[in-house]
């Protein structure tokens, strides 16, 4: 009997062992592998209880006891880390502590993510020996909303897949779709990632017109005053943009989502301020970025901004606080970092940076149907110059210049007109019965849409050389998503990664050398000979 106890152990390891090299010499073994593994344990565990009596004399009571500690203890450690990794599984939580948070979603992607109301597939073409990043990637989309499903494929193994979604390499290649939509992004990048989710969810186009023909800022213009990179960022937001030349239109083009009217060098003719604000009264959406009077009025725009009870004022913005130093910003070089709270600046925890500015602020008064306030503001130390020819010395003198803060912009809500009702036809000379019925509610003309409005006293803020300055850029983008109704487009976007790359010289190569391969190791070794020769004194 004990001779068959003996064979319990060496039994059991064997099954463990041969199992094991079985699976890996490529020959499969019937049932779950696992099972062979619980087998050979249990035969093991099965001999040491059977002659437990023998293993404590060999080993000894002392020795018995402290092993039973020890088990003990090892035991307690393992359950509490296992169910530490119970609670890590069940409740993830990751901290990025990468600059500008690469590996984090942004709170644009999150937000349309957030509001996918149908499920969106993307189907990520990698080699599977290349996928692991990738899942790591997906796993985020998929946590941030449950509609987000992902299948990965490997092309090179599955070619049928790759040519019915008409991809080929190089890899990765992800196509996103959502009912007959369809979209590829060549990376998993995350702007590549929401764009390719902005355009399949986007039920159509909306387009941002932009007034010419008064020496408006062109959004064709590459150099540092042109708007290039705006159209580039609104493109990239799933805006479609083109320009308007206003004074040969009797009114704004009806498939103009938002107008711009970016920073003229003249003031706007009778006939376009009357178009723009017949479009605005009516329910449209207008961005209005005007410039300091310095050389040129501008009374037709700031009675067009007053009727949306805004004051463009007659001044220049002079900023003399020490964050324009520390950027190597001048005085007339204004940075706002306060934003009353409103939906575009909502969460803005970034500063905007202006340049020339006038200030554009709610006015005092009211206004029927019109709801103003203040979109953001500069620092205490700034005030409104109002000698616009810059004498110097440059300084605030009290009771003609305005003190800190400074607003900068302002939007105003316009209770849309109701249209006009159309005239009454000529009573028939015998009315029918039919003719005295009042109609029914569900005929009624539908309620007007709100007209937005925001005005901001300056237009360099968005031009080529400024519009990547911090939060510029999320600045423009978000007051036009407000403009457009785009809740979920109003948000910090994702951040191209920056190249943190070290580049040293010769030299520095050499010095990093030398105290890498021979000061590190010879301090040691001149540590090791002090020690023994302390020890053979």
């Amino acid at each position: 009997m004990k001779r068959a106890i003996d064979l319990l152990a060496p039994l059991g390891l064997a099954v463990i062992v041969g199992s094991e090299a079985w699976q890996r010499s490529g020959h499969a073994l019937p049932g779950k592998p696992d099972a062979y593994l619980i087998a050979g344990a249990a035969l093991i565990l099965a001999h040491l209880l059977l002659r437990w009596e023998d293993v404590s004399k060999r080993v000894g009571r002392r020795q018995m006891k402290y092993g039973a500690n020890t088990a003990v203890l090892v035991v307690a450690v393992v359950g509490i880390l296992g169910f530490v990794n119970y609670l890590v599984y069940r409740h993830t939580k990751r901290w990025d502590l990468t600059k500008n948070k690469r590996y984090s979603l942004s709170d644009q992607t999150k937000k349309v993510l957030a509001g996918l109301k149908e499920d969106v597939k993307i189907t990520y073409f990698q080699r599977s020996a290349e996928r692991t990043a990738a899942q790591d990637r997906m796993k985020e989309y998929q946590a941030a909303s449950p509609r987000v499903k992902v299948e990965f494929v490997d092309p090179v193994a599955s070619p049928a897949k790759a040519q019915a979604y008409e991809v080929r390499g190089p890899w990765p290649i992800l196509v996103v779709e959502r009912g007959g939509k369809r979209e590829k992004a060549t990376n998993d990048s995350e702007q590549d990632l929401t764009n390719a989710f902005i355009k399949v969810t986007r039920e159509k186009k909306k387009t941002v017109c932009f007034v010419e023909g008064e020496g408006e800022r062109d959004m064709d213009d590459g150099a540092d005053g042109g708007f290039s990179a705006v159209k580039t960022a609104l493109g990239k937001s799933q805006y479609e943009t083109k320009k308007v030349l206003l004074a040969r239109e009797p009114a704004v083009p009806a498939d103009c989502t938002v107008m711009v009217v970016a920073g003229p060098q003249r003031d706007l003719l009778p006939t376009e301020i009357d178009a723009l604000r017949r479009y605005a009264k009516g329910g449209g959406k207008l961005l209005v970025m005007s410039e300091p009077e310095v050389k040129f009025p501008t009374p037709n725009l700031d009675a067009l901004a007053k009727e949306f009870n805004i004051e463009l004022s007659k001044d220049i913005v002079v900023d003399v606080s020490p964050v324009g130093q520390i950027f190597g910003t001048g005085a007339l070089t204004p940075i706002a970092a306060s934003y009353p709270f409103h939906e575009i600046t909502k969460d803005f925890r970034v500063m905007t940076v202006f340049h020339t500015a006038r200030s554009a602020e709610a006015g005092k008064g009211t206004v029927e149907g019109v709801t103003v306030q203040n979109l953001l503001q500069t620092s205490p130390a700034s005030w409104a110059e109002t000698d616009l020819t810059l004498k110097e010395p440059v300084e605030m003198n009290e009771g003609k210049d305005r003190k800190g803060p400074i607003s900068l912009g302002a939007v105003a809500t316009v209770k849309a007109s109701p249209p006009a009702p159309p005239a009454p036809a000529s009573p028939p000379s015998s009315p029918s019965p039919a003719a005295s019925v009042s109609p029914s509610p569900a005929e009624e003309p539908p309620a007007p849409a709100e007209g937005r409005v925001v005005v901001l006293g300056d237009s360099d803020f968005a031009t080529n050389a400024l519009l990547g300055f911090q939060g510029n850029q999320d600045f423009f983008l978000n007051t036009v998503a407000w403009l457009a109704q785009d809740v979920d487009l109003i948000s910090i976007r994702a951040k191209e990664p920056e190249d943190q790359r070290l580049f040293v010289t010769r030299q520095q190569q050499q010095n990093v050398l030398l105290v890498s391969l021979l000061l590190v190791p010879g301090a040691f070794v001149v540590m090791g000979i002090a020690a023994w020769w302390k020890r053979r004194g």
